[in-house]
């Protein structure tokens, strides 16, 4: 063999140093696994977003559809069964954003706005539904339970609010409780942050204590 021969073989790099690797079978296949899995998870995330605000727009539809009937009732007639379901006038009058004395204005001498009155009878209709859809029984006492013990939220609130979703999400128990407080309120967790706990002393009864000790 020539010099010039070895010179040139001495230069040429090796295939061990500039050749990568091809990937097995089981590191390619793991690969198009990886792939397809979060293309699923991709379509999966996509499709339920689609299907809890196809879910929100036929359930409002239908709260719309009922409110529209009860507003064909007497406006002294929506309230009275209001009350009589258990809810007192403190809370209808923040359920239909005006005071007490115009609630029970309303009760005896009528004269109330027709934007008024279809807040009456979205009240009653949302009852309704929640209750024939929900199986929630005394529904007026369900309104004024808080939706979580993390947070003295109701289901008043957030109907006050105009969370209208948020209540039938409740209901329907499509959302946990800590969902729809975050919906409701991004910041719920610092503004009802407690320094007491309720744990189980020594006779058995519940009681209460810091968080520290």
């Amino acid at each position: 063999m020539s010099s010039e021969t070895r010179r040139a073989q001495a230069t040429q790099p090796t295939a061990s140093l500039t050749e990568r690797a091809l990937p097995t079978s089981t590191t390619a296949s793991q690969l198009t696994a990886v792939e397809t899995t979060g293309s699923l998870r991709s379509a999966a995330k996509v499709l339920a977003e689609d299907t809890v605000d196809l879910h929100q727009r036929v359930s409002f539809q239908e709260w719309q559809e009922r409110t529209n009937l009860r507003g064909r009732q007497a406006p002294q007639e929506l309230l009275q069964e209001i009350a009589d379901l258990g809810f007192a006038w403190r809370d209808i009058a923040r359920m239909t954003r005006v005071s007490v004395p115009a609630v029970q204005k309303w009760r005896r001498a009528g004269g109330i706005t027709g934007e008024n009155r279809r807040h009456l009878a979205s009240i009653l209709a949302l009852c309704d539904l929640i209750t024939e859809r929900y199986f929630v029984c005394d529904i007026a006492s369900w309104f004024e339970m808080p939706i979580s013990s993390l947070a003295p939220v109701t289901p008043i609130d957030l109907f006050s609010e105009g969370r209208h979703d948020l209540v039938l999400d409740h209901a329907s128990g499509h959302s946990d409780s800590e969902q729809i407080l975050t919906a409701y309120d991004p910041d719920w967790r610092d503004r009802y942050r407690s320094d007491f706990e309720v744990y189980k002393d020594h006779d058995g009864e519940m009681s209460i204590r810091p968080k520290d000790a």
